[in-house]
């Protein structure tokens, strides 16, 4: 009897060495990467210029330098105006956005993220938009995450956005812009000097007034798929007594060289929450 127990006691014992205590379970969220309440803002760049603007030569300059000091942290479109060729009903609509009540603009004149609004040169009593400007801008963090994925087939650019909140962003006055931008242009030459220029504004999607949404809630994806064609063929007759008529004509010289750009926006205030481009990784 003694003898029995012992091996049967040795027996236990060896089964428990030989097994693995089993994990405590923790809740149903146990081994779920939490998600985080906020995310790098990417600082939106609104730069309103023209090929025939004296000033436009060294502001573009100024603020690109800065720019470049800071790759991926930022997003820039240039919207052609004044008397530049590519100037378009959709660029001078922006622009007259951010001036409500009044009949005309001046430029060379910049939004960082909607709400600072500047002269890329005259800002900081003429010391102009600096790295110090762009580090204060970018401190507050986004609480969106953004991004947009895009196709190119002959003259019609196929696009794919996904927005993924952090935290609730309860206005009733959210937008999202998505704009076709050129990466480099030539043909539009002016008189200021500048020989190509960059990111510029080919169409807004669907328009300048961008597609409503709804107050974004924590964790509730969003995916919209937009596209637009270009229609007909090529103009260099463009300016600021004919500009481009987008039903019939267009002003892209690659179609290749097109991306695209989107922000979310609150209406009233300007404030953009996030911006992302599709062609990021090209940067």
């Amino acid at each position: 009897m003694t003898r029995s127990l012992l091996l049967l006691s040795l027996a236990s014992l060896a089964a428990c060495i030989g097994e693995s205590p089993a994990p405590e379970e923790t809740g149903s969220d146990s081994g779920k990467v939490a998600l985080p309440e906020s995310t790098p803002r990417i600082l939106m760049h609104e730069m309103f210029t023209g090929s025939t603007c004296g000033p436009c030569f060294d502001a573009d300059a100024l603020v690109v330098d800065v720019l470049d000091a800071n790759p991926g942290e930022y997003n820039l479109i240039s919207y052609q105006v004044g008397s530049d060729p590519y100037v378009s009903s959709e660029s001078v609509s922006r622009r007259m956005y951010y001036l409500p009540g009044e009949s005309s603009y001046s430029i060379p004149y910049l939004h960082v993220d909607g709400v600072h609004q500047l002269h890329p040169v005259e800002y900081n009593d003429d010391a102009g938009y600096t790295q110090a400007d762009f580090d204060e801008f970018q401190s507050e963090p986004s609480h969106v995450q953004l991004s947009v994925s895009h196709m190119v087939t002959g003259q019609t650019v196929e696009f794919s956005v996904e927005i993924l909140p952090l935290s609730d962003v309860e206005s009733e006055k959210l937008v999202l812009h998505a704009a076709i931008i050129e990466g480099v242009t030539y043909n539009n030459v002016g008189t200021n000097g500048q020989t190509e220029f960059h990111h510029v504004m080919k169409k807004m999607v669907p328009d300048a007034d961008g597609t409503p949404l709804d107050p974004l809630v924590r964790e509730e994806s969003l995916t919209l798929d937009l596209s637009y064609t270009f229609q007909g063929d090529y103009s260099s007759e463009t300016g600021f007594s004919d500009p481009v008529d987008h039903d019939v004509e267009h002003t892209v010289e690659e179609f290749e060289d097109l991306s695209v750009m989107v922000w979310i926006q609150e209406v009233d205030s300007w404030q953009i929450h996030q911006s992302a481009w599709s062609a990021e990784a090209h940067r």
